[in-house]
């Protein structure tokens, strides 16, 4: 293994969706630069007329933001967030923000190797550094308010869950997932489920992890499971 991060993902339109010959709601996008290594993954409302280009649009909002935020030192992650919800809606537009809900998940390996990952609305955002894991988005328990959030809806940054992380010599992925994905996993096996990712993913050219990660995630092995599926992963190996 080598200390290079990388990322990979794969994005699935769902049983109920393809069977209708509807659009993916669900929208991702990974990128490096001089900033570090981003991916984002978003799902769009799907009682909202423009989902899908909500979704579409918060992956290029957050694409920008960060691209923007890095170049000043020492911005507050406060003024990250505020730059993609100006953003999104300044893409938007004309489109109205309220017909366009969309979730909005990201992990941002900065080149000094902070880490920031997290996000809007629902779906699992986790972090495992060694082998400390920290669920960041989707934890289930009392506080199950971030799940009605998203951008167009959210009130103030707030309503983020947002987590830095120092840099570390130890292993570290990050995993982002819209809720086609998250609601089948329950807490005990998420730590397995990072595992998987690194054992049956890390060695593969990328090429082939798009390839066999989209395969999984098309035969997803949840009976009767109708969701769009989307998936993201930055890796940092020892």
């Amino acid at each position: 293994m080598t200390n290079e991060v990388y990322s990979f993902g794969a994005s699935e339109c769902g049983p109920l969706h393809s069977s209708q010959k509807l659009l993916n709601e669900d929208a991702w996008i990974r990128l490096s630069g001089s900033f570090g290594v981003l991916a984002v993954v978003c799902d769009g409302m799907g009682s909202k007329p423009n989902a899908h280009i909500g979704s579409k649009t918060a992956c290029l909002a957050v694409k920008e933001s960060v691209q923007r935020w890095s170049k000043v030192s020492g911005a507050p992650i406060s003024y990250l967030l505020h730059l993609i919800e100006v953003t999104w809606r300044l893409r938007l537009y004309p489109i109205e923000p309220d017909t366009a809900v969309t979730t909005c998940l990201f992990i941002l390996a900065l080149k000094n190797k902070v880490w920031i990952v997290g996000g809007l609305g629902d779906g699992l955002a986790l972090v495992r550094t060694g082998k400390d894991m920290k669920v960041v988005v989707g934890e289930r328990g009392e506080d199950f308010s971030n799940q009605t959030d998203g951008l167009g809806i959210s009130k103030s940054t707030s309503s983020w869950s947002i987590m830095e992380l120092p840099p570390t010599n130890k292993e570290r992925i990050a995993v982002i997932a819209t809720d086609g994905i998250s609601d089948d996993l329950i807490p005990e096996q998420l730590d397995s489920f990072t595992q998987w990712l690194i054992d049956e993913f890390s060695k593969l050219k990328p090429y082939m992890r798009w390839r066999k990660l989209s395969n999984e995630l098309k035969n997803w092995p949840t009976p009767k499971h109708l969701d769009d599926k989307t998936l993201a992963v930055i890796h940092a190996p020892v």
